[in-house]
């Protein structure tokens, strides 16, 4: 199993946070089982292993990776019961239509679920502490790659990572490895695909 999946497994959950690729995450709020999603992820992660990209977001939604095991992606579109995300539907039609699926990792800077206590179906912000927690296993996905930033919460971590301020689309230049986009939600996937679809042609990708 690679480095990054490990780094994942490592992470425990807590009264907040919720690591779904553990068996004790399996419950009767969510269709799909830990076993299934690991198994999603561990292809997702061999699938794009000789990838050059990498969308890095804030954390696990309830809709989307609690169910599916991968970052931006919703259950159905890996054949496993479960919703479907607004903001997977919306990454997942951009890198489709840019053809560059088997090119780009999906990872979020928290890469566990962070939730409201005894609410599983609710989304929270995650912790400076998380997202530092968050910052091992984020290291390793990025390495190597050029990140798109989804979000400030990933921007914000990333530049950790790489100790260098993140430039947006707009203000981007081709050497720079990663660049900060509007994330999807809250009204949002409009900018976010036109600004994706700009740090693309800065990168010279589409």
């Amino acid at each position: 199993m690679s480095p990054l999946i490990q780094a994942a497994l490592h992470m425990p959950s807590t009264a907040t946070t919720t690591n779904f690729l553990h068996s004790s995450s399996d419950g009767p709020e969510f269709a799909s089982t830990a076993a299934e999603r690991l198994r999603r992820l561990v292809d997702h992660v061999r699938a794009t292993a000789g990838g050059d990209i990498v969308f890095v977001g804030e954390a696990a939604g309830w809709q989307g990776a609690r169910q599916s095991g991968v970052a931006f992606t919703s259950a159905p579109a890996v054949g496993l019961p479960g919703t479907v995300e607004p903001s997977a539907t919306a990454v997942h039609a951009l890198i489709t239509s840019a053809g560059i699926e088997n090119r780009t990792l999906l990872w979020n800077a928290f890469p566990l679920h962070p939730h409201e206590v005894r609410e599983p179906r609710t989304n929270r912000t995650p912790t400076a502490a998380e997202l530092t927690a968050g910052l091992p296993a984020l290291r390793l996905a990025i390495a190597g790659r050029r990140v798109l930033c989804i979000g400030r919460m990933a921007e914000r971590s990333v530049a950790k990572v790489l100790g260098v301020a993140i430039p947006h689309a707009a203000d981007a230049v081709s050497s720079d490895v990663a660049i900060a986009v509007r994330h999807p939600s809250r009204g949002g996937a409009i900018r976010f695909r036109e600004q994706s679809l700009q740090a693309l042609k800065v990168w010279k990708i589409s």
